[in-house]
């Protein structure tokens, strides 16, 4: 039936997509082998994957971080001008580390953080980043 098909085919479309799919098959089957003859490395995952939420609000920024499995006495809040970094661990089973950078710049000294039911939420108060440098008069 090929044949027929080709004899009335005079742009060679239809030998084309025979050849197409012949490599898309070669294709299929090399990837196949590849896989069998290099073994992936084995990446272990952490045993919580946790989530940090970031609310940027008009007044303040509002970080939220699921931590079950800790107490409040474990975690430790590290903050910048424009970043934060939690960490906790409650002696080997949990273990959480979290850093995120944020464009608008804190007030450090208006950091809250309260711990309920195994979430933090901590709230930073926002301040007008006032611009740094000097200007020179030239003399």
């Amino acid at each position: 039936m090929k044949r027929d098909r080709r004899a009335r085919d005079n742009s060679g479309i239809e030998d084309l997509l025979d050849t197409w799919m012949e490599m898309i098959s070669l294709a299929s089957q090399v990837d196949s082998m590849g896989s069998n003859l290099v073994r992936q490395p084995t990446v272990a995952k952490p045993k919580h994957e946790g989530t940090m939420s970031y609310e940027d609000r008009d007044k303040d920024i509002v970080f939220t971080i699921d931590m079950p499995g800790v107490q409040k006495k474990d975690i430790e809040i590290s903050v910048e001008p424009n970043s934060i970094s939690v960490r906790a661990e409650n002696g080997g089973s949990r273990r959480y580390n979290y850093s995120r950078k944020f464009r608008p710049t804190v007030d450090v000294d208006s950091a809250k953080a309260t711990f309920t039911n195994g979430v933090l939420d901590i709230t930073l108060n926002k301040v007008e980043a006032k611009p740094t440098g000097k200007i020179v008069k030239i003399k």
